[in-house]
Formats: C-alpha cells, sequence, structure tokens
C-alpha cells in the first residue's frame, strides 16, 4: 500500500461518521454561525477583485474552511485568523479553483507544527489529491526546518474522509449533509467512480447554512437547502460573461461557443434559475458568492442579478465581498 494513504487516513462515507471535536464551550447558550466568504471570484481566471473561491464556517468552537481556491490562507490572515486554528476542511469538487490553496493549508499548519490533525472531507479523489500534496512536501521534510527538533511526518498531521452523496458527517453539535448536484452532469444518483460535485448543509442547534458549491439547476439541492436560514450560492450573469468570452476569444469556432455556451447555462446558476431555488426552497436569508461575471466592479453586474433573483424570490438578498461575514442568530 502506498506509504502516503495508509498515512492518510480515510474512509468512503456513504451513512454517518462521528469524529472528536472541540464541543461548545461551557454556558454557550447560542453558540456562533457565521459564514465569511474569503474569496469570491467564480471560475478559474483570476482577477484583481475578488480572490479565488474559499470560505470560513465558524460553528461553535470550530473554525472550518469550505474550499480552498489560492490565497485561502492570505485571506484568513486578512480576516485576523491563524491557520492553526482551522482543523477541518470541507471540498465541494476536484475543480483547481475550489482546490489551489489546499497545498499551503496543509503544508503551513505542518511548518508551524500546530497541533491536532487536519482533517480533509470531499469527493472521491480527495485522498489522491492529498496524496500528492504529501509527495511535493517530502523534499523539506528530510531536510527539517533548520530548527534543530525533529520534523513530524507530514502524513501524520493530516487525515481525508471521502463522502458520497446523502453522506452525513457529525462534528460535535454540528451535523454535516451532502448532496451531488448537477455541476457534473448528474443531479441526485451518481454512477460508480464518477466525479462527483457536492453540496453541503451544516446544522446547529436549529439553524443552518447550505452551500451550493457549483451546481446548475439541481432538485437534490433544493431538496438539501429546504427551509434553510441561510444558502450561500454561485451566481452567473449569463448573458455578460459570454459577451465578454465572444469579444475575448473572437477566435472561437462557432461550435465551440455553443457548446461552451450550453455548459455555462446549465453547470452553473443564473439569476432566475437561482431565484426559483430560493423560493421553492423557502430559504431565509440568500448569499451570493463565485460570481461568473466578466472583469470589473461587482456593482455593474448587481442590478441584473438582484433582477433575476426577484422575479421568484421575495427573501433577503446580499452579495458577498471578500472578506464578508453573515450571522445566522438563535431564534
Amino acid at each position: 500500500m502506498n506509504l502516503l494513504r495508509s498515512l492518510a487516513l480515510g474512509a468512503l462515507v456513504a451513512g454517518l461518521v462521528v469524529l472528536p471535536s472541540r464541543p461548545a464551550q461551557a454556558g454557550e447558550i447560542c453558540p456562533a454561525l457565521r459564514w465569511t466568504t474569503l474569496g469570491t471570484a467564480g471560475g478559474p481566471v483570476p482577477t484583481p477583485e475578488r480572490s479565488e473561491p474559499s470560505n470560513l464556517l465558524v460553528a461553535g468552537g470550530q473554525q472550518i474552511l469550505v474550499d480552498t481556491g489560492d490565497g485561502t490562507v492570505g485571506q484568513l490572515a486578512k480576516a485576523g485568523l491563524e491557520l492553526g486554528g482551522v482543523q477541518t476542511v470541507f471540498i465541494s469538487h476536484h475543480h483547481m479553483d475550489h482546490t489551489g490553496g489546499l497545498a499551503a493549508v496543509i503544508g503551513l499548519r505542518w511548518m508551524n507544527t500546530f497541533p491536532g490533525v487536519l482533517t480533509v472531507y470531499g469527493p472521491a479523489g480527495t485522498r489522491e489529491i492529498v496524496d500528492g500534496v504529501l509527495k511535493t512536501m517530502q523534499p523539506q521534510a528530510r531536510v527539517g526546518f533548520g530548527l534543530g527538533t525533529a520534523t513530524l511526518d507530514p502524513a501524520a498531521s493530516v487525515r481525508v474522509v471521502e463522502l458520497a452523496s446523502g453522506a452525513t458527517v457529525r462534528l460535535g453539535d454540528l451535523v454535516v449533509r451532502t448532496a451531488a448536484n448537477s455541476h457534473f452532469d448528474h443531479d441526485g444518483p451518481v454512477k460508480t467512480d464518477a466525479p462527483v460535485s457536492l453540496s453541503y448543509r451544516f446544522d446547529l442547534g436549529g439553524r443552518s447554512i447550505t452551500y451550493t458549491g457549483d451546481t446548475g439547476p439541481s432538485a437534490a439541492v433544493a431538496e438539501l437547502a429546504a427551509k434553510t436560514d441561510m444558502l450561500v450560492s454561485e451566481v452567473i450573469d449569463l448573458e455578460q460573461i459570454v459577451a465578454a468570452i465572444r469579444v475575448r476569444r473572437p477566435d472561437m469556432p462557432p461550435a465551440v461557443f455553443a457548446q461552451m455556451r450550453e455548459h455555462l447555462s446549465t453547470h452553473h446558476l443564473t439569476a432566475p434559475d437561482l431565484g426559483k431555488m430560493a423560493r421553492d426552497a423557502q430559504v431565509g436569508h440568500l448569499v451570493l458568492t463565485h460570481f461568473a461575471i466578466p472583469p470589473g466592479p461587482l456593482r455593474l453586474s448587481e442590478p441584473a442579478l438582484r433582477a433575476g433573483i426577484g422575479e421568484s424570490y421575495g427573501g433577503a438578498v446580499d452579495l458577498a465581498r471578500d472578506l464578508s461575514s453573515f450571522d445566522v442568530g438563535c431564534r
């Protein structure tokens, strides 16, 4: 068995996973449930306005990363948070804009010898990604830190738990549920060994936050998000982004352009489709992130996004910026 694979502990989960976590503090009547959008860019093209997709969930005494796009550790620092406070990561799917910062999360926790083991949850294939990260750390592990102290084996600092659609994870008082969405040409049941894009629901003390990750219209996601207090969702300004691509790529053959447009319209959520999902799921509060919009200020797309969502959904809508935070208070 591959040494890294054996040391990076993991399991394919179809039922309930129970792992130790820090409990709520004594006397904590209403534990915090807060979502911070560390990076709100959509897609793999870096922009000067927004960092790549990453989020921080604070649930009671736990700090949990949800997706780790490039720049995640820097955004944590901007938020005034120590990387050592993070012991859990959830990955929605294996596109580089959502995983590009995972190596820094794993590697810098190890270099700083922060206590505890980092647990990385994600769909099948997550273990392979972490094994690759650990392999890149071996040259430094052989050299050490130059501090005259023994160096912890990098593989002992991280474990992997691979999740299937419909899995439930319990982390102390926090319950996490998953659903396969439509980002990879499926919605609901998934064929064996097919790549999976997961949406997550986080429940704590009768309150909930649901995160779509990348998805198109999806009955499974709407069901997962039913009556959630906060839905954190991706969104695409389809007509504007398609027009921008046509300007940047006039050489693109018509057939390829049509295929690209079909992908964007079915594997991502337009504002009208998102409004319908939020209405059908009876969402309390909608937070937009992962903006697939043309380069430039978010305010240029904001009117169209709000109008499209408002065709069906009348609840509160916020357009997140990098380092925006949203609390779900106790009822």
